[in-house]
């Protein structure tokens, strides 16, 4: 068969729906496999970002072992009025996760599949719209699998954090929007308001593309035309009522958050703001250098970085060749990333998961620069050159990604030799905590444990550690006061602190690296 004859046919089989969902999925578990999922859902909580991840978990345990009310979340770490009660994002998926356990038992790996699924589910229906609107399901796979190519997508997916879950969910919801844009059909403008409300009480950064919509709500309001055959919201008034209803939710669940804090442990979690204007100029340069770092190995492949940003250039500043709808919402899109960026600046320094909710960005600058390459060079769209570019393109980013996954579990790599050298042991000393007369209710300090939860939640032990004392004799001993009756320290270093001296005169126990004294033993 001469090569013309072969890529025509070709060009005939690039949209498929009726069966595109099935090879989306064997590609995404195929991928999944590269990435060592099938190894990684069944691992303790471990790697970067282990602090927050503890913190995740630690809220999940209080409800399952403990029975708190919904709206009661609490976490390991007793805080300062010895209740360990603190509120951040909406508690749903680790209230929902807590009963999960009850009726399967206590595993990781049952959070992890929660936000797994949740992550698939985000992930189809970017690609349903993406193949409804550019009519070529080939494109519409590639699309998704670069976004499932970025490493701290990767990381966070099967995982612990809400980011991840959060933008899925807003994927979910612009899915639903491109429904009622379509059919006009309100029960999907409903839909698509109620995915967005869990997206914003799971991150509220994850309403960048829901206010960049309720922003193109406002210009048709002021009659900008979007739509070739009528209007978008062809009942303004009572449309308006489902997007302003997020907005209220939105503010309802975070002074009651807010409050909560006040009222038993504040400075846990963010629920604020952190500007890059509260930044000194030598500062500033610290957090770009830091970004730098991210740029390079944690959000996309570099170049890939680059070839987004030469896509949105190219649809910026060619207007007339783009959807006007697909337009704005890239255009809004682009200024919410840079008010975000100013919002969040010093978060964004350590936390390379604060930027997940901004890559929303990406699939929509890539449906949108292919929707105009579509209708503007069909030619180069549909050629078979162009998609063995795409292919090559995307396996260069899943390697690139699958490489970071290696780094970030490695247990000789720096994201992970605390856990691997220190952390580790915690996993298995509950059992001889009993045999020296540790009693599950017994409140622990642990040292030199800075994180709020990492040791308390994996020795699943409630008390304070060196987040909350620094070191200080006269913090331990308010801790004493507050009902802590064990030091447990895992570092060497610990000793170095003539603080720390006085505490240590009454060993109970040594389990592998982890030394055990009892408080008050000698009053």
């Amino acid at each position: 068969m001469k090569a013309s004859k072969l890529a025509g046919k070709l060009k005939n089989h690039y949209y498929f729906p009726a069966y595109s969902g099935w090879v989306l999925l064997f590609l995404l578990i195929a991928v999944s496999m590269i990435y060592g999922y099938h190894n990684i859902l069944f691992m303790k909580t471990q790697g970067v970002h282990q602090w927050r991840q503890a913190d995740c978990l630690s809220i999940t345990m209080n409800y399952y072992q403990d029975g708190n009310g919904f709206f009661e979340p609490a976490i390991h770490n007793l805080g300062v009025d010895g209740t360990g009660k603190t509120a951040a994002e909406f508690p749903l998926a680790y209230y929902s996760v807590a009963q999960l356990w009850k009726l399967f038992g206590q595993h990781e790996f049952i959070f992890r599949l929660f936000n797994l699924l949740i992550f698939f589910a985000g992930l189809f229906a970017l690609f349903k719209s993406t193949e409804h609107i550019l009519k070529d399901s080939v494109i519409s796979m590639g699309v998704v699998i670069l976004l499932f190519s970025s490493p701290t997508i990767v990381y966070f997916a099967n995982n612990f954090l809400m980011n991840v879950p959060a933008l899925s969910l807003a994927l979910i919801g612009l899915y639903f929007f491109y429904r009622f844009y379509n059919s006009s059909k309100n029960r999907f403008l409903y839909l698509f308001a109620l995915a967005f409300a869990l997206a914003g009480l799971f991150k509220v950064s994850s309403l960048l593309s829901f206010c960049a919509i309720a922003g193109i709500f406002i210009l048709e309001l002021f009659n900008v035309k979007l739509k070739n055959d009528g209007r978008v919201f062809n009942h303004p008034v009572r449309q308006a009522i489902p997007i302003a209803l997020v907005f209220i939710i939105q503010i309802v669940w975070y002074l009651y958050a807010r409050n909560y804090n006040l009222a038993h442990n504040s400075g846990n979690f963010l629920i604020g703001i952190l500007p890059v204007w509260e930044l000194s100029p030598e500062q500033i340069k610290e957090v770009l250098s830091a970004i730098y770092g991210h740029i390079k190995w944690d959000y996309f492949r570099s170049g890939t970085q680059l070839t987004l940003v030469i896509m949105l250039l190219l649809v910026l500043i060619n207007p007339r060749k783009v959807n006007r709808f697909l337009y704005l919402l890239t255009a809004f899109i682009s200024i919410g990333f840079l008010v975000f960026t100013g919002l969040f600046f010093q978060a964004l320094k350590h936390h390379d998961y604060y930027a997940i909710d901004l890559f929303i960005l990406a699939p929509v600058v890539l449906i949108t620069f292919s929707e105009a390459l579509r209708r503007n060079y069909t030619g180069i769209f549909k050629s078979v050159i162009f998609r063995i570019i795409i292919v090559a393109f995307l396996i260069h980013n899943v390697d690139f990604a699958r490489r970071r996954m290696a780094d970030r579990y490695n247990d000789n790599g720096w994201q992970n030799k605390e856990y691997a050298q220190y952390l580790k042991p915690f996993e298995d000393i509950g059992p001889y905590f009993k045999e020296i007369g540790i009693e599950p209710d017994d409140n622990v300090i642990c040292l030199p444990d800075n994180a709020i939860n990492i040791s308390l939640y994996m020795m699943n032990r409630k008390g304070w550690t060196n987040y909350n004392v620094g070191m200080d004799k006269a913090k331990i001993e308010n801790k004493i006061g507050l009902g802590a009756k064990y030091l447990i320290i895992y570092k060497d270093e610990v000793y170095r602190d003539k603080n720390i001296l006085q505490f240590t005169t009454h060993k109970i126990g040594e389990f592998k690296n982890v030394d055990i004294y009892e408080l008050g033993a000698d009053e």
